[in-house]
């Protein structure tokens, strides 16, 4: 056994949710490399028989409830180190678990961010709230960003080069199985066009840019199917009325909801367009854009304000790019790729080539070199 790591996440199956899925799946994968892998997280009243197991509940996630648990962790430990998996969103915006390095000393604390959002802390905290971020990327001793641009924010606040690793997150679907038969679940012959969106309804993921979009098309306009539930269990944003808006544009749209990760990795592959219109462009943090790439699909997204901040992901190659907030350029991308097959089967193709770069033993194995680094110099401060 390599050493015992507790994960430490707000949200955790059968919640539903990116970060919580992402924990799974990391856990699974560090177990196959032999760490001995369980999670902290919140409580509820019925949970699935889930690898790795959930070792702790703790409730609430405020001091009171940190402070104490954590105790019980110092006193009782097998566990090697601590990761916590932080979205602010997650925890409910609470602070205090930002403080979870200070208060499991002396076991060592890891932090992936999986955004850069701020807690609420008090009214009117203002600038404290950034510097509370600043506090838990400074006190951990190691911090693990998904992207580049997340990368360049976290050096500004002043972490070390030896301290920081930039690892992509993977897919949270399975290999597709059977998409010539999703497309026959759905009714559709095989020349008749489909376009997927894949996700939460939440407004920044561009649901109504897309309708907007397909509006403007000529008849006959392609399916439209939707994918994924209104919002997250763990997020208050408000949804889209995907429902409403489509039914006020009299298009053509299938509102599945949240399906089995399965159904929806068939889905995807089988879709001619799989359309993630991002408000503010499309990152490596996205979850649904790893996991479409994941699944073969050809991808149409929106461009972040760098494309850098995409790399390895190449415009044309692996993915097509239109500007954001857009629904003509969205409109004219859709019209092209829709009758252009060969052009989409390139797209494929790239999301093929490139989906290794996102595989979970890929991941792992970083995990693993960094959990190996911080035991190391855990062990030297004794």
């Amino acid at each position: 056994m390599r050493g015992q790591v507790l994960l430490v996440t707000g949200e955790y199956p059968p919640l539903r949710g990116g970060v919580g899925a992402y924990t799974q799946r990391l856990g699974a994968a560090l177990g196959e490399l032999g760490w001995s892998v369980a999670v902290a997280t919140r409580p509820l009243p019925h949970r699935a028989d889930e690898f790795p197991p959930v070792r702790d509940e703790v409730p609430g996630w405020g001091i009171g409830s940190l402070v104490r648990w954590t105790r019980r962790v110092r006193q009782r430990e097998p566990a090697s180190l601590l990761h916590l998996h932080y979205q602010a969103g997650a925890f409910a915006l609470r602070g205090a678990p930002l403080l979870l390095p200070l208060l499991a000393r002396p076991l060592p604390v890891v932090t992936t961010f999986h955004d850069l959002r701020v807690p609420y802390l008090f009214p009117k905290a203002g600038p404290v709230r950034q510097l509370a971020l600043r506090l838990l990327a400074r006190t951990s001793a190691a911090v693990v960003v998904t992207n580049p641009e997340d990368e360049r924010v976290v050096r500004r606040w002043g972490v070390a080069s030896a301290r920081l690793w930039r690892i992509p997150i993977g897919s949270n679907l399975p290999a597709p199985r059977d998409p010539q038969a999703a497309r026959q679940r759905l009714g559709l012959s095989p020349a008749q066009p489909f376009v997927a969106f894949f996700g939460f309804r939440q407004p920044e993921k561009g649901l109504e840019t897309l309708l907007a979009a397909l509006a403007s098309l000529p008849e006959p306009r392609p399916l439209v199917v939707l994918v994924g539930g209104e919002r997250p269990d763990t997020d208050e944003t408000r949804a889209v009325p995907a429902a409403g808006l489509a039914a006020a544009r009299a298009l053509p749209v299938l509102d599945l909801g949240y399906r089995p990760a399965p159904e929806v990795a068939d889905l995807l592959a089988a879709a001619d367009l799989v359309v993630l219109p991002f408000r503010q462009g499309a990152s490596l943090r996205n979850g649904t854009l790893i996991g479409a790439l994941a699944c073969g699909a050809a991808v149409l997204t929106t461009a972040p304000p760098d494309p850098a901040q995409l790399l390895p992901l190449r415009d044309g190659e692996h993915l097509q790019l239109v500007p954001p907030g857009d629904p003509v350029a969205l409109a004219a991308a859709l019209a092209e790729l829709l009758a252009d097959a060969a052009r989409r089967e390139r797209l494929r193709a790239g999301a093929r080539a490139i989906a290794p770069v996102f595989a979970w033993e890929q991941i792992a194995a970083r995990h693993d070199q960094l959990y190996q680094l911080v035991l190391a110099r855990a062990a030297a401060r004794r």
